[in-house]
């Protein structure tokens, strides 16, 4: 190993970055960070936007392989190859995503002190209905025990920290994630009525069950602010109906579409932090999401700060379009409240709240 530096030094592994939460919470805790540590970022084909997105003095290690991103375990391992090769004395692991290569590898040959960041679902008696969505859901349960090679797991919620420390996995803190207040958002009444869903277009994130249930209500548009594997899909079910808007990716799409969003729409099967739907309550901007998903009724203090529906039902889902559109001064009113709540997530409680942890670490 080399020598060591006078300055500790975070080595993040994120094997894949996907744009989308993962992305998010990658720029922002490596940007915060950088003020106090080296920061090495290790992964493989980051995206140009998240790149650009991150400060010139953090370093980034890219294996630059895409043909590996088809098999997530490859993956990780040829990652960690290159993380290996950079390992100092004064080096912490910070795993982001796909936990599992790293923490056995680095307990079996590397032995540094590792921290890991949950951000998908961790299974418990209250989201029983995220698990029935899951595809991978025994294989998820079991790559979860192995978080206790870890030397401190991250987690997004207080209920995830009882359930993982039912499995016997000591040091777990629960830290939710940063969200900056935006002052400049301003909503504007246009002949139609703007409904976005922003995020990828995958089977997970649901933007069949958006389109289909909306495509045909009058004074609507929709726009879709993502890219992804169902997009040609998506473009098939439209048939070429004008209220069907494809943005593809946007980079700040509250700002880029400020004055414009009406509502946001998230429509998950399952979740980890949605950090959507924070950035949306940051720029006061009216949701509706499904209740008992991930964090969404700790976000919306069960629809005093926004509005809930059943996730996957049809009914329930077009209900709650119909009222917030003829009920709009209502959903502001909603929207101004839980952007004051956005306190909780100040950034001394949420990033400052990681450095205390790597500082004692």
């Amino acid at each position: 190993m080399k020598k060591h530096n006078k300055k500790k030094e975070i080595l993040i592994y994120c094997p894949v970055i996907e744009i989308g939460g993962v992305a998010t919470t990658l720029v922002k805790v490596s940007n915060y960070l950088c003020q106090y540590y080296d920061i090495k970022i290790f992964t493989n084909c980051i995206n140009k936007y998240t790149k650009k997105s991150l400060k010139k003095k953090i370093l980034i290690f890219d294996i630059r392989k895409k043909r590996l991103l088809k098999n997530r375990i490859y993956n990780s391992f040829f990652v960690y190859l290159l993380l290996k090769k950079n390992v100092t004395e004064n080096s912490i692991i910070f795993s982001l995503i796909d936990h599992f290569t790293i923490l056995i590898l680095n307990k079996l040959i590397l032995r540094k002190k590792i921290i890991i960041r949950t951000s998908g679902v961790i299974f418990n008696k209250n989201n029983r209905e995220e698990a029935n969505n899951y595809k991978y859901k025994n294989f998820k349960i079991l790559v979860t025990y192995f978080y206790k090679l870890a030397n401190v797991v991250i987690t997004y919620s207080k209920e995830n920290v009882k359930t993982l420390k039912s499995m016997g996995i000591k040091k777990v803190i629960c830290i939710y994630n940063y969200f900056e207040k935006k002052e400049f958002y301003k909503i504007k009444k246009y002949g139609k009525f703007n409904i976005f869903f922003i995020g990828r277009l995958s089977e997970e994130k649901d933007p069949i069950f958006f389109l289909k249930n909306l495509i045909n209500f009058e004074n609507i548009n929709l726009h879709f602010v993502a890219n992804g594997k169902m997009k040609d899909q998506l473009v098939k079910i439209a048939n070429n109906k004008k209220n069907a808007l494809f943005h593809g990716y946007v980079n700040n799409p509250f700002k880029k579409f400020k004055n414009k969003i009406n509502l946001l729409c998230i429509t998950s099967k399952y979740e980890g932090t949605p950090n959507v739907l924070g950035e949306a309550m940051a720029h006061k901007v009216p949701i509706l999401a499904p209740k008992n998903i991930g964090l969404v009724n700790f976000f919306l203090k069960n629809g005093r700060y926004g509005y809930l529906y059943n996730q996957g039902n049809d009914v329930s889902f077009k209900k709650k379009v119909i009222h917030i559109m003829d009920n709009y001064d209502e959903a502001l009113k909603k929207a101004i409240i839980g952007y004051k709540s956005l306190n909780r997530f100040s950034k001394e409680r949420t990033l400052g709240a990681i450095k205390k942890i790597l500082d004692k670490i």
